[in-house]
C-alpha cells in the first residue's frame, strides 16, 4: 500500500506518515530548565481514525510494552488481550510465540504480525514514527534493537536466569554489562541536540523501549539509577525518559488501571491538607475574609459540626480543608492536622492495600462531602482518601 523512495518517506493519501504536533514547545522555566508542555500526536487520515489494533500476550509487560506505549502514545483504537487456549493457539501463530499485533482494517480484511521488531515497525511506518531517509531509518532500527535485544541479553543472563535475581553482584555486573548501550543511545541523542528526541523533534519508535527499560529500572533499582542515568549521568537519556513520561496519553496509560497488568496507581495525588476547628464560624471569618481564600464547599455532616474547602485560585488542585466534627461520630480528628490523598476508587484502593497490612481506622464510608476512608501509618499517624 505504501512504497517509499530510496532516499525519503513518500506520503500516501490514506495513511498519516507523519505525527501531527510533534514538535515540542519548549518553555523556559526556573532558569534555562525546559520542559514539554505540548507533545501531542494527532490523528488526520480515515484510514487509520476507521483502523482498529489487537496486542496479544499474556497479562504482563514484558515484550509487548513497547508497542503498547506507541498504540498510545498516537491514540490508536487498541485492545489488549491474551490467549484463551495458547496451546491450540500456538499451532496457528506464526512462528508459534508471542506478542501478535494484528491490525483491523476499515475494509474488513485484517494483518496479523508476529515478532516484536516487524509489528513495532510497522505501527512505526504506518503512523509516521520513522526518519525521512533510509540513512535516518538504519539509526532508528538500530537503536531499537540494542534496547529490544542487547538490553534483553543482559537482564536475561545476568539477573533474571541467575538463582538470585536480587543479588546486589548480579545486579550491578548487569548494569556494567549495559553500559555500552546506553552510552550508544546517548552519543546518539547528543548528536541530535540533546532535546530529548533521536532525530530531530519527531518521535520515533525505537524511543519507547527505552524509555520502558528506564521506567522498570528506576523503579526497582533506584540506586543503581542514581549513578547511571540521571541529570548529571547520561543527562540527554534522562530527557528522552522525561519527555515521554509527562506525555499525557502514556502518563494515563501508566497511572490508569485500564489493563491488568498496569493495575492503577493507588494514590494518583494530594486532595487536601486540613486542620481541625473548634468554632467553624471563628474559622470560616478567619479564612475566608481575613486570609482572603475562597471557599468553594461548606457542608454541615452533623450537629454543630462543618465540612469546609478552600482554594487559593481557580487553578488550585490541593484544597485546604477545615473540619468542626460536632457529634459525627464516623470521622475522627487526629489531632490538629489533616492530609487527604486522591484515590480512582476509594473502596478498590482500600481493598488493595489491606492486603498488604495497612490498617484502616474508618473503612470506606459515605460523608456528605463524598466518600472517604481512614488508614494508619507506622507513626500512628492518621490519612485519609477520597474519590476523585
Amino acid at each position: 500500500m505504501t512504497k517509499r523512495s530510496p532516499t525519503a518517506t513518500a506520503a500516501v493519501e490514506d495513511v498519516d506518515m507523519k505525527a501531527v504536533d510533534q514538535s515540542a514547545k519548549k518553555t523556559k522555566v526556573d532558569n534555562a530548565v525546559y520542559a514539554y508542555p505540548k507533545d501531542e500526536y494527532t490523528v488526520h487520515s480515515d484510514f487509520l481514525k476507521n483502523s482498529r489494533f489487537e496486542v496479544l500476550y499474556m497479562a504482563t509487560r514484558a515484550r509487548a510494552e513497547p508497542i503498547r506505549y506507541i498504540l498510545e502514545y498516537v491514540g490508536a483504537n487498541y485492545s489488549s488481550d491474551t490467549p484463551v487456549d495458547w496451546p491450540k493457539g500456538k499451532t496457528e501463530a506464526p512462528f508459534g510465540c508471542l506478542p501478535l499485533l494484528t491490525h483491523f482494517k476499515p475494509d474488513g480484511t485484517n494483518l496479523t504480525i508476529p515478532e516484536v521488531p516487524a509489528l513495532c515497525r510497522y505501527i512505526g511506518r504506518l503512523f509516521g514514527l520513522v526518519g525521512e531517509t533510509l540513512e535516518e531509518d538504519a539509526i532508528v532500527d538500530a537503536c531499537f534493537h540494542a534496547a529490544t535485544d542487547n538490553v534483553l541479553n543482559v537482564m536475561m543472563t545476568e539477573i533474571w536466569m541467575k538463582p538470585d535475581p536480587t543479588d546486589k553482584q548480579c545486579i550491578n555486573t548487569a548494569f556494567e554489562k549495559m553500559t555500552p548501550f546506553f552510552d550508544g543511545i546517548e552519543k546518539y541523542l547528543v548528536k541530535n541536540g540533546s532535546n530529548g528526541y533521536l532525530l530531530r523533534e519527531s518521535t520515533t519508535y525505537a524511543e519507547f523501549p527505552w524509555y520502558d527499560w528506564l521506567q522498570y529500572f528506576y523503579a526497582d533499582y533506584p540506586e543503581n539509577m542514581k549513578t547511571f542515568v540521571s541529570d548529571t549521568v547520561r543527562p540527554a537519556t534522562r530527557k528522552l525518559f522525561e519527555r515521554l513520561d509527562s506525555n499525557p496519553r502514556i502518563r494515563a496509560y501508566i497511572d490508569g488501571g485500564r489493563w491488568e497488568y498496569r493495575p492503577a496507581a493507588p494514590l494518583v495525588g494530594l486532595y487536601s491538607t486540613g486542620v481541625f476547628v473548634k468554632d467553624w464560624e471563628r474559622a470560616f471569618e478567619f479564612y475566608s475574609k481575613t486570609l482572603s481564600l475562597e471557599c468553594v464547599l461548606n457542608v454541615q455532616p452533623a450537629e454543630g459540626g462543618r465540612y469546609m474547602e478552600f482554594i487559593t485560585n481557580a487553578q488550585a488542585r490541593t484544597k485546604l480543608t477545615v473540619y468542626c466534627l460536632g457529634k459525627d461520630e464516623k470521622f475522627e480528628s487526629n489531632g490538629n492536622t489533616d492530609i487527604c490523598f486522591s484515590v480512582r476508587s476509594v473502596q478498590e484502593t482500600h481493598d488493595r492495600l489491606v492486603k498488604k497490612g495497612v490498617v484502616f481506622k474508618m473503612p470506606p464510608t459515605k460523608l456528605p462531602w463524598g466518600e472517604m476512608a481512614q488508614l494508619i501509618d507506622p507513626e500512628g499517624n492518621t490519612l485519609a482518601i477520597t474519590g476523585i
